[in-house]
């Protein structure tokens, strides 16, 4: 179709066209770029993580990460895969009292008599030393208060959904605080299948490695970028 004396690109019915968006990582200054492909109520359009390509409507999730002798930072990422969409500095939260401030803890299990009672105190053992890091996995906090330890870390392998906070701490080389390296040790080896060990050691050595860049990478830098590397 020409318009004016130019080309219009034709697009099928019921297809958007994929808009690039691109924003500034304010930590480290690099160019990213994102897409959106929302047209309406559908699930089947954007917006789009894009490293797993997994629609955000349902995944997208912010948590707060204060790291240590800075001021707290507002991360967006998604909720499938783990990537980072956006940091931005955390809003400042008007003066009020201490249970404006008070974070949600993990609830006590109905029995700490019973094996699974007892990793849901380790979880909460295990999320009360990330807090102390300075990463608050509160996404984690509220599966475990809605399904237990043990059926929000069943959930989470059979949804093929990983907890953001798991390449956090391989980042910084604590492993042993993952709720996959729970998952593994032998003494909830009653609590897990064979299948379900092997998922979470799985996912433990894909945090670990670098994730690669997927296709609609800002592959052009600009002089401004330039300046960055």
């Amino acid at each position: 179709m020409s318009s004016g004396g130019g080309t219009t690109k034709l697009v099928a019915i019921g297809t958007a066209p994929w808009r690039p968006r691109r924003w500034q990582d304010p930590l480290d200054g690099r160019l990213h770029v994102t897409g959106d492909l929302a047209t309406g109520d559908s699930s089947a359009h954007g917006p789009l993580c894009p490293h797993c390509r997994a629609s955000l409507r349902g995944s997208l999730r912010q948590e707060q990460v204060v790291p240590q002798g800075g001021p707290a930072i507002a991360v967006t990422y998604c909720g499938a895969c783990g990537w980072t969409l956006d940091c931005a500095p955390a809003r400042a939260a008007a003066p009020a009292g201490p249970a404006l401030m008070r974070l949600e803890e993990v609830a006590a299990p109905a029995d700490e008599q019973t094996l699974e009672g007892q990793f849901q105190v380790r979880c909460r053992e295990l999320i009360g030393e990330i807090r102390s890091l300075g990463f608050n996995p509160d996404l984690w906090v509220a599966m475990i208060n809605d399904l237990g330890a043990a059926g929000a870390a069943r959930k989470l392998l059979a949804d093929h959904h990983q907890l953001v906070v798991t390449p956090w701490l391989l980042s910084r080389g604590r492993p042993e605080l993952t709720l996959e390296h729970a998952i593994g040790q032998p003494r909830w080896a009653e609590l897990f299948t064979g299948a379900e060990r092997a998922e979470a050691a799985r996912r433990l050595a894909r945090a670990g490695q670098s994730p690669r860049r997927p296709r609609g990478w800002l592959r052009r830098r600009g002089p401004s970028s330039a300046r960055h590397r």
